[in-house]
């Protein structure tokens, strides 16, 4: 019994597809401004928490920082989406594939240079 189910569960891993849990640009182009209320929103805002807190690491170990905005801007989702939504007009060529993690960093740099 216990080799028919470690079978069968071997079995099962060779015919799981691959999952990927990076957002893509497809998916937020998809989405985009529908609900701000879903799981990709809130991946929107843990992209945003975690390049924030990266960038805040550079700067305390006295490195460069990823990108500069303003001390006083509070940058969040309704920031980001115009960012995204440029990003992706002014590079119409990016695979629908492209990392949404990356689109943001990228868009935020051109936005905030340092």
């Amino acid at each position: 019994m216990r080799a028919t189910k470690f079978a069968l569960a071997v079995l099962m891993a060779c015919f799981t597809l691959n999952a990927s849990a990076e957002m893509t640009a497809a998916q937020y182009k998809k989405w985009a401004h529908t609900d701000n209320n879903s799981i990709y929103a809130a991946y929107i805002t843990g992209t945003i928490n975690a390049l924030g807190w990266a960038n805040g690491d550079l700067v305390a170990q006295k490195r460069p920082p990823l990108f500069c905005p303003p001390q006083t801007l509070a940058i969040g989702n309704q920031t980001v989406y115009p960012m995204l939504d440029a990003f992706f007009a002014n590079h119409p060529g990016i695979s629908d594939d492209f990392p949404i993690g990356l689109a943001i960093l990228r868009a935020l740099q051109g936005a905030y240079p340092c």
